[in-house]
């Protein structure tokens, strides 16, 4: 009997040891490497669901989540360019209404909220000619006025900057694009959009490269070869206007000249240092590019050109080149001639250079804008400055 109570003594005490010791498989909350694993594993958003909720039904809302991180950083980088990338069309701009620039609103939800955050607005060019603006002749597409008045002057130009005030203007254009492809590529790609482009008629693929440029935010020009002094030992090729011809002659070289290229805003001359200089030769073609309603740019290859003082006396919009930047190709001495242009523009409140493309120019172009705000300039598109400009003499 008393061997019957001690051994029913030990077994119920060795059930409520085991009661008070025991721990289920699995659960080892109590244990730190535990917790840790808990916390990295990806799945350990859905553990401890409340009964009767569907731990998946959160995961879409999850997923949600991480898009719209994926779009705020893309509207960042759209707030940091200001601009589409080469090829590519407008972004869109979520309530926002249609705006050459300046800053508009996008709505934004990171939780399900809308938010609104201020963007800057994709400069609005149109990357495809308008047939509004376009002419079917023998030539081919010419530029025309359109019925309602509309001129590739206005429509095909950049936004001029806002915030200008009474800030002197400084307008650069790049020339001789469309010929080498990398280099075109080069300049598209790391060139203020302020910066005008001129292509050359003689380049391949010419409205491919004008459709770039403009979904990049460029305005762009088109170059028309003209009689050098030098003629022809120095030939700019066989679309050049001469001053032997007669203006009929001329007209249709313009004319298969310009059909090349649409939705440029202007030409700027190509030497032409002798044309330029002839009244009677150049006086048509400007006549001319005036009746197509674009802009006149004068090269000033000679200090003699008549260009772009006939071209204010019939109305046609015109700006004039007060220096080649890179006739030197030493980095300090483009440096000083971007010096001498903004000595120009403070003195006469506007002034233009012309540039190529050569790497060393288009670095030194992007240092040189980079510091423009603080030294009181702006860089503004060619048209934003015609009609500015004191004629030379």
């Amino acid at each position: 009997m008393i061997a019957w109570a001690t051994s029913l003594i030990i077994t119920v005490g060795g059930v409520l040891l085991l009661e008070a010791t025991y721990s289920p498989e699995g659960d080892h909350s109590d244990h730190p490497e535990a917790a840790t694993e808990q916390h990295d594993s990806p799945d350990a958003h859905i553990t401890n669901d409340a009964p009767g909720t569907d731990s998946h039904a959160a995961q879409p809302a999850t997923h949600d989540n991480d898009h719209m991180a994926t779009t705020d950083s893309r509207i960042t980088d759209s707030r940091i360019t200001g601009r589409p990338a080469p090829g590519q069309p407008a972004p869109h701009t979520a309530d926002a209404g249609p705006s050459r620039s300046g800053i508009a609103t996008s709505s934004v939800g990171t939780s399900g909220e809308k938010t609104m955050v201020a963007i800057e607005a994709p400069r609005i060019i149109p990357s495809l000619a308008l047939p509004d603006l376009l002419e079917q002749s023998p030539q081919g597409q010419l530029p025309k006025i359109a019925h309602d008045g509309r001129t590739a002057f206005t429509v095909y130009a950049a936004p001029t900057p806002k915030g200008i005030g009474k800030k002197a203007r400084i307008a650069l254009m790049v020339t001789d694009l469309g010929m080498r492809s990398r280099i075109t590529r080069r300049a598209l790609a790391e060139l203020p959009n302020d910066v005008s482009l001129a292509f050359s008629p003689y380049s391949p693929n010419l409205n491919g490269w004008g459709e770039q440029a403009r979904r990049a935010g460029f305005e762009v020009f088109l170059t028309v070869p003209m009689e050098p002094v030098n003629y022809p030992q120095n030939d700019p090729g066989p679309l050049t206007l001469l001053t032997e011809l007669s203006r009929r002659e001329n007209n249709n070289i313009l004319r298969a000249t310009m059909q090349k290229l649409t939705g440029y805003v202007g030409v700027v001359n190509h030497m032409g240092s002798r044309f330029t200089a002839a009244s009677d030769s150049i006086k048509p073609v400007l006549e001319e590019i005036h009746k197509r309603g674009l802009m006149f740019v004068d090269s000033r290859t000679s200090p003699y050109s008549r260009a772009a003082t006939m071209a204010r006396a019939i109305g046609l919009p015109v700006a004039i080149n007060n220096g080649y930047i890179d006739e030197d190709l030493a980095q300090g001495e483009i440096a000083a001639e971007l010096t001498k242009l903004e000595q120009r523009a403070r003195t006469q409140g506007a002034a233009m250079g012309l540039a190529r493309p050569y790497p060393v120019t288009l670095n030194a172009i992007k240092v040189w804008a980079a510091g423009l705000k603080d030294r009181d300039f702006v860089l503004v598109p060619v048209t934003s400055i015609a009609n500015l400009q004191a004629i030379p003499r």
